[in-house]
Formats: C-alpha cells, sequence, structure tokens
C-alpha cells in the first residue's frame, strides 16, 4: 500500500448519516459495475460518443435514461449535473438572463431552510436571496402565507422577483415544505419557480406537476443510490430550450463552433462512473419509492423509541414527514461533561459499536436516518442509543 492510499475504513458499519442514508448503492448494483468493467476508465460512457455530449448518447442508453428521469418525477426534459448545486446554477443562471430580458428584479425568494448551494449559486449569478421567516423553535416550518408576504413585500418595494426557490424536505429539520401551496401562488404571479427535491426526489414519490414547478433539481448520491457527484435537472417543455439552450459560440481566430454543447451545464456533464451507477440504480430507485409510506411508519417508531430515552426530543414538524431526523440531546449533552473525549464521545461509542455517520463532536443536538436499515439493523441502532443513555 503505498502512502497515498486512504483506505476505506466504514466498510459493513451501519452507516446513519441523513445524507447518506439515500445514496447507498445496492449490492447487486456494485457487482454489476464490477463485472461490466466500468471501473476500467474514468470516461467510460464515452467510447461510442457521435454528437459530443454525453446526454445524447445512446450506448449506453444515456439519452433515453434521461427521459425517464423527466418522467419519474413528472417533467418534460431533463439533463444530468455535476451534483444537485450545478443543476441549481443552471437554473440561476437562466432566471437572471430571463430577469434582464424581462424587466425583472434579480431579486429571489429562498426558503429559510435552503441548502447553502442554493444561495451560493444565486450569487454566483448575481442574484440577492430574500427570505421569510420560520415558525421558529422547535419546529421550524416555512409556511406558505409567509412566502406570500415576502414576494409581495419585494413587489411593492423592487418589482417582480426573478424566482421562487422552495426546498422541498431540508437538510436541517426534514421538514416538507409547503411547495404545493407556494407553487400555485407563483403560478398565479407568473413567478418562475424551483423545488429543491436533493432530499426527496429517489426516496419519495414526487411529481413537478402537483407543485406546479418549472424547475426540479435532485441528488443522485444523496437520494438516488448513485455514486457522487451526480445531480439531474428536470424541467419542462416551457424551460428547456432557455435553460437547455445550445452554445452560440464562435472562437475568434478558429472559428470553432460548440452547437451541441450546452453552456449552462457547463457543455458537458458527468459522463463516468456516477451516472453508470445511477442508470444501474434506477429500477430499484423507481420500485422503491412505492414503499415511503411504510418508512415514515418505521420513522415514526425510532422517533418514539428515542424520545422514550427521556431528554432527547425531536425538533421540526409533527407528525414528521421525511427521513432525516434532528433531535436535541441534552441527555447525551450531560454524559459529555463527564466523558474524556468530551462532545466527542457519542459519535465514538456509536463507531464501537458498528455504527457510523454521527458528526463527530456534537452531542446536544444530532441528525441522523434510519432510511432504508433493515429490522435487524434498526434495532441495533436504537439499542446502541438507550444502551449509552445509561453511561
Amino acid at each position: 500500500m503505498s502512502t497515498g492510499t486512504v483506505p476505506y475504513r466504514y466498510k459493513d458499519k451501519i452507516i446513519i448519516n441523513p445524507l447518506m442514508r439515500g445514496g447507498i448503492l445496492r449490492e447487486d448494483v456494485k457487482k454489476k459495475i464490477c463485472e461490466e468493467g466500468w471501473l476500467d476508465v474514468g470516461y467510460n460512457v464515452c467510447f461510442d460518443c457521435v454528437e459530443g455530449r454525453s446526454s445524447l448518447i445512446s450506448k449506453p442508453g444515456i439519452k433515453s435514461f434521461l427521459k425517464e428521469i423527466a418522467h419519474f418525477v413528472g417533467g418534460d426534459d431533463a439533463e444530468h449535473t455535476f451534483g444537485c448545486r450545478a443543476a441549481q446554477f443552471s437554473v440561476m443562471k437562466t432566471v437572471s438572463e430571463f430577469a434582464k430580458e424581462d424587466g425583472r428584479t434579480n431579486i429571489i425568494i429562498t426558503d429559510p431552510n435552503s441548502h447553502y448551494s442554493t444561495n451560493i449559486a444565486a450569487e454566483m449569478c448575481g442574484l440577492h436571496a430574500v427570505e421569510p421567516p420560520h415558525t421558529g423553535y422547535p419546529e421550524y416550518m416555512v409556511e406558505a402565507d409567509r412566502v406570500l408576504e415576502k414576494i409581495e413585500e419585494v413587489e411593492k418595494e423592487s418589482g417582480k422577483p426573478a424566482l421562487v426557490v422552495m426546498t422541498h424536505a431540508d437538510p436541517y429539520y426534514g421538514n416538507i415544505a409547503p411547495v404545493e401551496e407556494v407553487g400555485k401562488i407563483c403560478k398565479e404571479k407568473e413567478i418562475p419557480y424551483m423545488v429543491n427535491a436533493a432530499y426527496t426526489g429517489g426516496v419519495k414519490p414526487i411529481d413537478m406537476k402537483d407543485f406546479n414547478a418549472d424547475f426540479l433539481t435532485l441528488s443522485a448520491h444523496k437520494s438516488m443510490a448513485s455514486v457522487a457527484p451526480l445531480g439531474f435537472l428536470v424541467t419542462t417543455f416551457v424551460w428547456s430550450k432557455k435553460v437547455f439552450a445550445l452554445s452560440r459560440s464562435k472562437a475568434e481566430w478558429t472559428g470553432r463552433v460548440f452547437g451541441k454543447k450546452i453552456p449552462n451545464v457547463f457543455g458537458c456533464s458527468v459522463g463516468g462512473l456516477p451516472l453508470v451507477s445511477a442508470m444501474h440504480s434506477f429500477p430499484a430507485v423507481r420500485a422503491r419509492v412505492k414503499n415511503w409510506t411504510d418508512e415514515i411508519k418505521r420513522t415514526e417508531k425510532f422517533i418514539e423509541r428515542m424520545e422514550d430515552i427521556g431528554d432527547i426530543m425531536l425538533l421540526g414538524e409533527r407528525p414528521h414527514r421525511h427521513h432525516l431526523l434532528h433531535f436535541e440531546t441534552p441527555r447525551f449533552w450531560e454524559i459529555s461533561k463527564t466523558q474524556k473525549k468530551k462532545g466527542f464521545f457519542l459519535a465514538k461509542e456509536m463507531n464501537k459499536r458498528g455504527i457510523v455517520g454521527l458528526h463527530k463532536g456534537l452531542s446536544k443536538h444530532i441528525k441522523l436516518s434510519v432510511y432504508g436499515l433493515s429490522d435487524e439493523e434498526l434495532e441495533r441502532v436504537a439499542a446502541a442509543f438507550e444502551e449509552i443513555a445509561k453511561m
């Protein structure tokens, strides 16, 4: 082993990190990837590329796969991207140009629980993000009425917003935003609307038509059982020609043109293992969303068991409608004061029991997920917390 080799230390561990649970590769997919030789070279899908863009490749069937992705979430057209954040950038770039052409303000409205990448994408595209308030402790809910108030405030002070963004399930509390209600508001006010479904698309049934969404962004490595980094941008026929517009650039000296490239996805997107893994995983992903109700019931039982320990409380909406769980844990915080490792003790103790993914150094608040765990694995996780609480 060379000194630069970093071994993977978490093989055969139970992973409870909520960023990871929906992205875990199935054993049969890992086996297929190895058997079919997809590990031999980096851009392994590009041998039969004819048109110079990975989304147009038919061997393997990437072009038809993207049509399936769009249909899966109720959209008309899709492109794969360098993670969900690149999909969000594509939307922000498109609406920033649209706003200028249409005489709109450069202000966008984002929910107060948005992922940081939403705000970074807006900043990169010269857009100014403003937020309505959430309901505060302990639920931190986003309300459609507050979104409407913020829209009307922006309209009165600056003009029509360039975009409204809702994070379908937020990465802090796992709250489900009122995406349908906000979609109706945006449709009535003729404001472009994006739903970030990084934590929902691939684990629960969604249809962007129900949201009246113009754009839906997905994360394959968070919620579609795929290797990182990979995302998808799904849109409607109305917006497809804008967000997926082809390059019109012509090099001054050589006269080169790049007419099949899409500037908003950096010309040509991920063409290697992440895309292959998503294609292999998709049949199982498409099937597993039908089990969402059962997953939520199992999650509810786990919440009850955690709170029965005492001095532990779930933050976020109740009843909870997503697998990401954020617990306030004064019980473990008090124990940490007696431990040599202080706040690091909890992650260490769980690791000793073969359970990984808790944020190291935190014991006053913890985030985790039991999505997709077997009954035996879920029992081990719950029992581990109960055992540690007695220290």
